[in-house]
């Protein structure tokens, strides 16, 4: 299942995966190279996933986070285990 929506300039694709959880990317669809987004976790819904990536998408510019585009993209069980510590001692700061 799968399902798109607009936004901005922005093509945003939500699909499920093989857990059940629902994930989204989005991309500018007529660009040369395009900016790739996508969310970093499952979300329990698609409309959820897709909230995400809007707020991903308005916050952009605003942080310093790296774009990541499919073909490189480290997704072994190390990389999503060093991610995920990254994130929750990144929210354990803003907790301070």
């Amino acid at each position: 299942m799968e399902q798109i929506a607009l936004y901005k300039d922005f093509r945003i694709r939500a699909y499920q995966d093989w857990s059940g959880q629902w994930l989204a990317e989005a991309k500018k669809p007529f660009d040369v190279n395009p900016e790739y987004i996508a969310t970093p976790s499952g979300h329990p819904t698609a409309e959820a996933a897709i909230a995400v990536t809007k707020q991903l998408i308005d916050s952009e510019g605003t942080q310093d986070r790296p774009q990541t585009k499919p073909s490189n993209e480290d997704n072994s069980g190390l990389a999503m285990l060093a991610a995920l510590g990254r994130r929750s001692s990144r929210s354990n700061r803003s907790d301070s």
